[in-house]
């Protein structure tokens, strides 16, 4: 077998070269794996290589990017530092002095929305960190980039099993898959592997999902497994006409302009089992069109009990809302908790949904609410409460609200706190119950 000759700015692992030997064949790349793999040195390099052979137009993008120091500038710099490329340097732009190419940087989401200007007539589009791209700016980008013989380039490490640039990739054929990790990166220095092998030793769960770029899941960090989850998607059980019927209604509204609002409905199957039967969302500034929408739903479902957020800029809502249908039920996330292990509501209902997919109650079926609530964490405060991760942090790791899975979390806190009649938990008896309750307001 010949040996490929590569020019020094190549030096790249190995394992990448097919990345480089068929860049005109796809259309899509996707490079994933853990730290110190070689990912973004790679796509940096080969980049700087293309500028220099052609006029290309570059785009190096993320989802947000609150400053030019959060881009991947700086990698470039220091290579053609290393290389004595000739560049015009500007702030946001690099531009080869030959060939004119233009590497520029982007952050894909500014106010809430997704901005695609400057990505016309882009012939390869950057993204790293592309495990914090959401579905919804994937969507937008992807047609965006239709000049002739375009690539889009993803390297990440995913958070989840169900991430949306992952999910995009799988099983495209015009997409060449990697998977490279910091054992096939022959650069790679010996402080970083003795790292990675302390790392395995004292954490294995940090270690596969930091170093070989495994989703993030089964770690007790989480408050639901993915197993779990899984069995909760794939849950059977046997219907029982007596309970046919019984249902609840739950809204989550939006707190942002860049969070949905959502409606679900859950009706009973049994003694035990809820269905996940409907899920609508659905994106609207203007307050009456959702109030309007809340109420079309309420009267084609007919439930017997709804549950619709009233915190924040949801109360106005709420308010109108309480005056049409009086028995619905307002929802205070930071209101104090009944139950007495839980630091507030929130946490009352997401220890409620919690218990109630592991004990095989609850089947899902929607997959966004599955994907929101495998990325959840619990912490434990030093009081020994549990409290459930803030929705700002987890917009900010994920770039979007947990919508999906605070409106199912309402629906089973709805049922176990607020119902008249409900089955409960007899500790000593390690057995069901039934109790009554007021309603919650």
């Amino acid at each position: 077998m010949e040996s490929l000759i590569l020019p020094k700015i190549l030096n790249i692992p190995p394992k990448l070269f097919p990345f480089i030997c068929n860049f005109n064949s796809y259309s899509y790349f996707l490079l994933e794996g853990g730290r110190a793999s070689g990912k973004t040195q790679s796509v940096a390099r080969f980049l700087l290589y293309i500028a220099q052979m052609r006029h290309v137009r570059i785009c190096c993008g993320r989802e947000i990017q609150n400053s030019i120091d959060e881009s991947v500038k700086t990698v470039f710099l220091d290579l053609i530092d290393q290389y004595n490329l000739d560049y015009d340097i500007k702030r946001d732009c690099l531009t080869d002095k030959t060939t004119e190419s233009k590497i520029f940087f982007k952050g894909f989401r500014e106010q809430g929305k997704v901005n695609i200007k400057g990505l016309e007539g882009v012939d390869i589009l950057w993204i790293d960190e592309a495990q914090s791209i959401a579905k919804a700016t994937l969507d937008v980008i992807v047609p965006t980039i239709r000049k002739k013989n375009s690539v889009i380039i993803f390297t990440m490490n995913r958070y989840t099993r169900f991430d949306a640039v992952y999910n995009f990739c799988a099983k495209r054929k015009d997409c060449l898959h990697i998977n490279v990790c910091y054992f096939d990166n022959p650069f790679v220095d010996e402080k970083i592997i003795k790292e990675a092998e302390i790392s395995k030793q004292t954490n294995i769960n940090d270690y596969n999902h930091i170093w070989l770029g495994y989703p993030m899941a089964n770690n007790n960090e989480y408050l639901i497994s993915s197993d779990s989850l899984d069995k909760s998607y794939n849950l059977e059980y046997t219907q029982d006409t007596h309970y046919k019927g019984n249902s609840i209604m739950s809204v989550d509204l939006s707190a942002s302009g860049a969070d949905l609002c959502v409606a679900k409905l859950f009706e009973q199957q049994n003694d035990t089992v809820w269905l996940e039967k409907n899920t609508i969302s659905w994106s609207e500034s203007d307050t009456d069109i959702t109030k309007g929408k809340i109420v079309s739903l309420y009267s084609n479902w007919s439930p017997n009990l709804l549950i619709i957020d009233s915190d924040g800029l949801g109360y106005p809502i709420w308010v109108s809302i309480q005056k049409m249908i009086n028995s619905a039920i307002g929802f205070r996330g930071a209101k104090k908790p009944l139950s007495k292990y839980a630091l507030n509501a929130r946490a009352d209902g997401y220890l409620a949904l919690k218990d109630y997919i592991e004990k095989g109650y609850l089947k899902l079926k929607d997959k966004n609410t599955i994907r929101q609530l495998e990325y959840i964490k619990k912490i434990y405060k030093p009081n020994g409460l549990i409290a459930i991760q803030d929705k700002k942090e987890l917009r900010k790791l994920h770039n979007e609200s947990p919508d999906f899975a605070d409106c199912a979390m309402m629906a089973i806190y709805a049922l176990n706190f607020c119902s008249n009649v409900l089955l409960i938990e007899d500790e000593e008896m390690n057995s069901f119950v039934q109790a009554e309750f007021e309603p919650f307001d």
